[in-house]
């Protein structure tokens, strides 16, 4: 009878434990990643009455007899799957889907927990604020921005940490450029200086406005020199053919409409023309029969002519020279009788024509020379040439084209002379000329985050397959502008191959490059260098050339403007990303998760937090949805894994089986009163 006593009260004991287990998980059924628990039983060690024997020859063999002496607790062990997930809609709530625990940290020891309510502290860290816990990080995302410091896992959210501004270092242009289409009527090229002259008083300057009244001037103007000097529309340099001087004299009495004339034309007084005439001997005696002879003139010397050719094949002969243009002379006469050349007045008073006879036969040959000269006055070509005219309009210098079409036109000007002369430090191009245009615009940043617009166009040249981009201008304050190295603002020579409209890369020959050189007034010192990607040569990532329509834009910049901290969200990677107030999203740092051999054995020390125990194992750090771990959801929480059903059920069973096991305690109780009262 005893052991129905005995065994009963253990049934009760650990019936009564089954209770408190359910209960403990109904309690938690809303708790953040709480983890049920599950209680197991087992019998207790049994008393053996009779032991068993084995069969004999003539008896069978006999089992052993036992009583049991009831039930005892074998485990209470947590249920660690994974609990359902829901959307919390704040961004700093974190779920881990799958194998894997946050790991926090109070500074002397670490704590390993799926409750991913987080939130940020007045020192900017990453806490459970409910205890203060900081959240570790892994990696090094985060530190080359200074969110994060180096050698310490605490995640720092940088509300408090403002981002730097990044200047423009970098633009990708791409899309096509047209292959076949043309303007209705095409484009003149206009340009024009990056600034407005203006007088003392602040009002904008006029063609009769004196230097030195101009708001841009400071100092007394006796005396100084305005130097010209850029490329023509078929990009030759100013004064290179013919021979232009470049400098203009200026004083106290100077306008800018001076100046426009000087660039226009320039009035004079020299030679109409000028008649030189080449006498070889007198006939017959001293006429060459035989050999060669060469002309020099402007320093250049001819290919050596026929002693019997022609005016027009010696006319033909003087014009091969660069000094020459196509009826600059004229020749007429013959080696007989003496040959005469007249200059016309583009020349100028540059010289006489010489003539190198030794290679003549029939020696005795004697040259003569004689020039008859008038006078008149006239105009001659002024520093702009025939290509264009230098207006002045709404107090900026402009320069306009004569024809229309592809146009190489630059110019620049310098002042050195008496006081301060502040002049255009480039000039924009309002209007690109060509046939076929298209026109591109980006915003760009200088390196305090101030904005700039860039605007440039691409333009088919006279080169089949080759465009070239024109930087037309940028807003703001610039104090330069130009192609690297080369001091203007054109790509030249952007081929494409004609067999598959491909991009195949910049004309090598020509030398230039894709970088722009820009230089900001408030910071002249460290001009700011910026790659035009055009795309990758022999292949269709960046410009191409097709018909159709020309589409091509500038697709991105890398620059931005000085910003603050946002709003932050995490990845499924479990990367923190921080967008901030200028539009950039950055990686602040990467959530750190610590797997466990067995995470059943790991030992709940309240607050939904866990430390490893013995048969744990020891934590292995890493991230989100690597070596095995789970994925994080941002903006959502893990729910509790109990369930109210089945510890309804097992509340169900442990009253069942407490009930049961005191009735064998009270019958066992009736047996023994029953027993007792034999004696009365």
């Amino acid at each position: 009878m005893s052991f129905a006593l005995s065994a009963g009260v253990t049934g009760l004991q650990a019936h009564q434990k089954m209770l408190d287990v359910a209960g403990n998980n109904l309690a938690n059924v809303n708790t953040t990643a709480f983890k049920a628990s599950r209680i197991t039983f087992s019998e207790l060690l049994s008393e053996t009455i009779k032991k068993a024997s084995q069969p004999t020859g003539t008896v069978g063999g006999t089992n052993p007899q036992q009583m049991g002496s009831g039930v005892g607790i074998s485990g209470v062990s947590p249920n660690m799957t994974q609990g359902n997930i829901v959307n919390t809609g704040n961004p700093l709530d974190m779920a881990l889907e799958g194998e894997g625990y946050f790991v926090l940290s109070d500074g002397s020891k670490s704590v390993y927990t799926r409750s991913g309510t987080f939130a940020v502290d007045a020192s900017s860290n990453l806490v459970d604020p409910t205890t203060g816990y900081i959240v570790q990080r892994i990696g090094s995302v985060g530190e080359s921005d200074n969110f994060q410091i180096p050698g310490n896992s605490n995640i720092k959210v940088p509300y408090d940490v403002a981002m730097a501004a990044k200047q423009t270092s970098s633009i990708v242009l791409a899309g096509n450029l047209s292959s076949n289409a043309v303007l209705s009527t095409a484009e003149i090229n206009k340009i024009r200086s990056n600034i407005t002259f203006t007088t003392n008083d602040g009002t904008v300057a006029t063609a009769t406005t004196k230097i030195s009244e101009l708001d841009q001037f400071s100092g007394a103007l006796s005396a100084g020199v305005l130097t010209f000097s850029g490329y023509k529309h078929d990009g030759t340099a100013l004064g290179a053919s013919p021979t232009v001087d470049l400098t203009m004299a200026v004083d106290s009495t100077t306008t800018l409409g001076d100046v426009l004339t000087w660039l226009n034309t320039s009035e004079g007084t020299a030679a109409v023309s000028e008649v030189q005439t080449v006498t070889l001997g007198t006939a017959p005696n001293n006429v060459p029969d035989g050999g060669t002879f060469t002309l020099t003139y402007g320093g250049e010397t001819t290919a050596a002519i026929d002693w019997d050719a022609t005016a027009a094949e010696i006319k033909t002969a003087l014009e091969a020279l660069s000094t020459v243009a196509v009826d600059d002379i004229t020749v007429s006469g013959a080696m007989a009788n003496g040959i005469t050349f007249t200059y016309a007045n583009t020349l100028g008073d540059t010289g006489l024509i010489t003539m190198d006879s030794s290679a003549l036969t029939d020696g005795g040959v004697v040259i003569t020379n004689s020039i008859a000269e008038t006078t008149k006055g006239f105009q001659v070509q002024g520093v702009l040439g025939t290509d264009a005219i230098a207006t002045l309009e709404s107090g900026r210098l402009v320069i306009t084209d004569a024809a229309s079409g592809y146009s190489q036109t630059d110019f620049a000007m310098s002042y050195a002379g008496d006081g301060t002369l502040t002049l255009p430090t480039y000039f924009e191009v309002s209007n690109v000329g060509g046939e076929e245009i298209k026109t591109v615009n980006i915003t760009v940043y200088d390196s305090l985050g101030g904005k700039h617009v860039l605007s440039g166009a691409f333009v088919r040249t006279n080169t089949s397959n080759t465009w070239d981009f024109i930087l037309a201008s940028i807003t703001g304050d610039i104090a330069e502008m130009d192609i690297t190295g080369l001091n203007d603002r054109r790509i030249r020579g952007i081929e494409f191959n004609e067999s598959d409209g491909s991009y195949s890369g910049l004309n090598t020959t020509i030398g230039d490059n894709a970088e722009l050189t820009v230089t900001f007034a408030h910071d002249i010192l460290n001009p700011q260098t910026i790659t035009i990607d055009l795309g990758t040569a022999g292949q269709f990532n960046g410009l191409t050339q097709f018909s159709g329509n020309s589409t091509a834009v500038a697709r991105e910049q890398n620059g931005y403007e000085a910003g603050s901290l946002s709003t932050v969200s995490v990845n499924n990677e479990g990367t923190l990303i921080g967008a901030f107030s200028n539009g950039i999203k950055k990686e602040i740092a990467t959530i750190q998760i610590a797997l466990f051999q067995n995470t059943s054995g790991l030992e709940s020390i309240g607050g939904g937090y866990y430390a490893p125990s013995a048969n744990s194992g020891e934590a292995v750090a890493t991230q989100a949805m690597s070596g095995g771990a789970g994925s994080i959801h941002g903006s959502s929480l893990e729910k509790s894994n109990a369930d109210v059903a089945t510890e309804f059920v097992n509340m169900i069973q442990a009253q069942n089986g407490f009930q049961a096991n005191a009735r064998t305690i009270r019958v066992a109780n009736e047996i023994l009163r029953e027993l007792t009262s034999l004696i009365n």
